[in-house]
């Protein structure tokens, strides 16, 4: 929102510099994103006539002008494409500087002598037009200097507004929360308004067809408007507002909504077809060209304003061309209506048409002034464009709601903030913000809530309004300091922290993402919970609009991020809560995901080689069995699956008996190509709700006696896993067996079709003597029989 100095100090005395005004606006909570400073004091340029022009004798679109600038004539090169025989406009003499820094000196254009410039808009500083040079009013008298015409240097805010204040998408709205912050008067402007002898009832009509989408719809018609450029101070004003001046009547919209908030929109009358607005949805495929020449076709989705035959604007979005404000336009139908902040979004998302007024009416305006403001733009045409208004309005309001209230308590808002405040100091806050006291007594109040003020909805939102005005600086930074609340259960939090430790201690770097992400990023690694997302019904942006319903796809953008910023060796993990739809609601489940990049733990010397696919995925897998061990998990099983986040044939799903809890794989190749990363990826998310409680550790005494270990190496199928070894393993797995390693895994012709060798190392220990060989044999014996009859294995070395 840009909002300049002048402008404000029409409606709030404002004595302080500059930087002293930034302070008090960021720290209210509109911050002051930047200060612009336009135009300058124009030394030394002043208003020229153009008396006489005739064509450059070596270039066709050169003009040489006579001017009459105050002083004896001459003679300028000019390429604008709008001079004119009489014309008045700003002249830069030769010596003069300026804005833009360029000085002028004589200079012959094509042989011809120029002796300065007649200036466009944006050698001036004043706003980006370079369409042609300055067009000043007939009445000005050449000589006049251009600081008397076009004002001094303008001090310009660039504020950034956060959603929740629409109010603050004005001039008055941004002097409103002035005047609030300083307890100085705020005031408006006056509407005064002479109206026709006709009622406006007696020519038109409005019918609201979806009183949902349209709330409120005001209707006001004026004749005898006489079309043309709009004063001077009004072009300032709204180019300092970005706004490109068209003509008086656009430009009174335009400059009452930037006022006010309020969008407004006008139509040619004449170009109606019947006496009557009808406030509908858009019928399939119904075509509606707009104010910027391109033709939309509309859905049933969308409201529009229509006339008897056909729609002749997207309401609040933009206005149709066969019904615009044109140079013979003398009826004019102002329109000042409420429309819904839901529908004005997705319509204004769907049709890519983003305008100043689908901003504002997408964050919410204030329906109860429409009438307000519709008078205001009409008082301005009357004055500006010689409009006559009939008389009254047609106001159809069938969303009209009584004033809402809420209710604070005096010892909570100071117990909140944290600061003592005197209740008559908080009851002259509220009368500073417009908040109507309903009653109050010595606990607290209820207030009556403007409507500009549509996101006070709580107590806490009225805490925070006396914190911004008491100051934020004045709240004090006590040291912090714990309450112990003994029946308090913190359980879940020490073991959320245990496992924290655990996972960084393991070499993992956290990350946070938002629980708050996009459809698209979910359906490249959750595609199968897409039934279940929890979708927002009014998301501020796309990026933003549905709750995760897994960590893992944002893993994935994280690693894929830092891979293009060059960093090549990640191992991430990230502890959060997904949410998915339930039956009773919204399920919410706190989980862990793990992502692996590069040659993680590899030795300095070992980096340059590449990373294998197996080496991914057992690396991680690895990992995740560290991690649950440190849960006292031991019988973990890694299944191979087929997950749709995974690459075909690389992912496994981890089970604890026969509880799931959860996966592990390798990013898919297409993504990892979209991404251009060239070596695998590996990612595991587990579901830390379904771990059981671990279990105390048992505490064995240091072992006194010595161990002895045997090799057994046996060919088996090709598709025998580790895991299903070494669940018969431990069906046969004596006392005596401490531990059980793989140490090689061998496929080659030699062995046969369909057949593997692997090669097992088995660690005895008795607690209670030392183990002979023979012990040990017939031990490793039971073992080997085991394997033989139930996995058909074929022992081939010991």
């Amino acid at each position: 929102m840009l909002v300049p100095l002048s402008w404000l100090k029409e409606y709030i005395d404002l004595h302080e510099d500059t930087q002293a005004l930034c302070d008090l606006l960021t720290f209210s909570g509109l911050e002051v994103e930047a200060v612009e400073t336009h135009g300058s004091d124009f030394a030394d340029i002043v208003a020229a006539e153009i008396t006489a022009i005739s064509p450059h004798p070596d270039a066709d679109r050169l003009t040489l002008c006579t001017i009459d600038y105050g002083a004896e004539p001459l003679t300028v090169v000019c390429g604008a494409p709008n001079v004119r025989i009489g014309m008045k406009t700003i002249y830069a003499p030769v010596g003069v500087t300026l804005p833009s820094g360029l000085t002028l000196k004589k200079a012959k254009i094509r042989g011809i002598e120029s002796l300065g410039m007649l200036c466009a808009e944006d050698e001036l500083g004043l706003s980006e037009a370079h369409d042609g040079i300055m067009d000043l009013p007939a009445a000005t008298v050449p000589g006049t200097p251009a600081v008397d015409i076009l004002g001094g240097p303008e001090i310009v805010f660039d504020l950034e507004v956060t959603p929740n204040r629409p109010d603050c998408l004005s001039i008055i709205g941004v002097a409103r929360e002035l005047a609030a912050l300083t307890g100085r008067a705020l005031r408006l402007p006056d509407t005064p308004l002479r109206e026709g002898l006709t009622h406006i009832r007696e020519h038109f009509a409005v019918e609201i067809q979806d009183p949902a989408g349209c709330p409120r719809y005001t209707a006001r018609c004026l004749t005898g408007a006489q079309v043309g450029p709009s004063p001077e101070w009004m072009q300032k004003r709204l180019r300092l507002c970005g706004i490109r001046p068209i003509n008086n009547l656009v430009d009174i919209t335009n400059y009452v909504m930037l006022e006010t908030g309020q969008p407004l929109h006008a139509f040619d009358q004449d170009l109606l077809h019947g006496d009557k607005i009808i406030v509908r949805n858009a019928a399939p495929g119904e075509p509606l060209a707009t104010l910027d020449d391109k033709s939309r076709a509309l859905t049933p989705d969308d409201l529009v304003i229509a006339d008897a035959d056909r729609p002749l604007a997207v309401a609040g979005v933009m206005g149709g061309a066969d019904s615009e404000i044109r140079d013979t336009t003398h009826r004019v139908l102002l329109e000042s209506a409420a429309f819904s902040a839901p529908r004005v979004r997705a319509t204004a998302k769907r049709l890519g048409l983003h305008t100043e007024s689908s901003y504002r009416f997408a964050r919410g305006c204030d329906m109860t002034h429409a009438e307000w403001v519709s008078r205001r733009a009409a008082s301005l045409m009357q004055q500006y464009a010689g409009a006559t208004p009939l008389q009254g309005v047609i106001d159809a309001w069938p969303g009209k709601t009584d004033p809402r209230t809420v209710s604070c308590r005096w010892k909570k808002i100071t117990g909140l903030i944290g600061v003592d405040i005197p209740v008559d100091t908080m009851r002259g806050y509220f009368e500073r913000l417009g908040l109507v006291e309903e009653h109050q007594d010595e606990h607290g109040c209820t207030l009556r809530i403007p409507g500009y003020r549509g996101e006070l909805l709580r107590e806490v939102d009225l805490v925070e309004e006396i914190a911004r005005l008491n100051g934020l600086d004045a709240i004090p930074a006590p040291a912090p300091c714990a309450r112990i609340v003994p029946e308090a259960n913190d359980k879940p939090v020490r073991r959320l922290m245990r496992i924290w430790k655990q996972i960084a201690h393991q070499g993992f770097l956290e990350i946070m993402n938002y629980s708050l992400t996009d459809p698209e990023t979910l359906a490249r690694l959750d595609p199968a919970q897409s039934g279940r997302q929890v979708k927002l019904p009014n998301p501020i942006s796309q990026d933003q609009s549905v709750l995760r319903t897994s960590l893992l796809p944002q893993m994935a953008d994280t690693l894929a991020r830092n891979h293009a910023r060059q960093n090549h060796e990640l191992a991430l993990f990230e502890l959060g809560t997904v949410f998915l739809k339930a039956e009773t609601g919204v399920e919410e489940q706190t989980r862990v995901s793990f992502g692996q990049l590069g040659p993680v733990r590899r030795p300095a010397l070992d980096k340059q080689r590449p990373v294998t696919d197996e080496e991914a995925f057992a690396q991680l897998k690895g990992q995740l069995e560290t991690f649950l061990r440190s849960q006292r998990m031991t019988d973990v099983q890694f299944v191979p699956s087929e997950d749709a986040a995974f690459e075909p044939g690389q992912s496994a799903t981890v089970l604890l008996g026969k509880q799931e809890l959860g996966r592990i794989g390798l990013l898919p190749k297409a993504l990892r190509e979209r991404w251009k990363i060239f070596e695998p990826v590996a990612l595991a998310e587990l579901v830390l709700d379904r771990l059981p409680k671990a279990k105390l550790p048992v505490m064995a005494p240091v072992p006194t006696f010595p161990s002895t270990s045997r090799d057994l190496s046996m060919v088996v199928d090709s598709h025998l896993t580790h895991a299903e070894v070494m669940a018969v393993i431990q069906q046969a797995k004596p006392y005596e067996l401490e531990t059980v390693d793989l140490v090689d895994i061998f496929e080659g012709k030699k062995l046969g079709e369909n057949k593997k060798s692997l090669s097992y190392r088995f660690t005895y220990r008795s607690p209670k003597k030392t183990l002979t060989d023979e012990t040990v044999e017939k031990l490793n014996g039971k073992i080997e029989k085991r394997l033989v009859d139930t996995l058909n294995a074929q022992i081939v070395g010991r």
